[in-house]
């Protein structure tokens, strides 16, 4: 049976798993251990931005992503929403 869209997609995703696992377990560890939004909102700052300046700006979308799914594997749903509607702010 030939290779579908979601079958490549989901090898892309599986291979970048592998490829960020300790960023991600790293991460998915720090954003778990926050107390409050506030903090929780500083971590995911400084695991984005780490990841951001070592692999590209252009990989942090499936980082997200696999980030957000990390910390649904934590049972952590509203930290994962979190992951995925952050957004950093604008410094002039």
């Amino acid at each position: 049976m030939p290779r579908g869209p979601s079958s490549g997609r989901q090898a892309d995703k599986n291979r970048y798993r592998s490829t960020y696992l300790l960023e991600l377990a790293r991460g998915s560890s720090h954003i778990s251990s926050t107390l409050g939004a506030d903090s929780q909102q500083a971590a995911i700052a400084e695991v984005l931005c780490e990841f951001g300046l070592k692999y590209g700006k252009d990989k942090l979308p499936v980082f997200r992503a696999l980030l957000a799914e990390s910390l649904e594997d934590r049972d952590n749903p509203d930290a994962a929403r979190a992951v995925l509607s952050f957004a950093p702010r604008q410094t002039l």
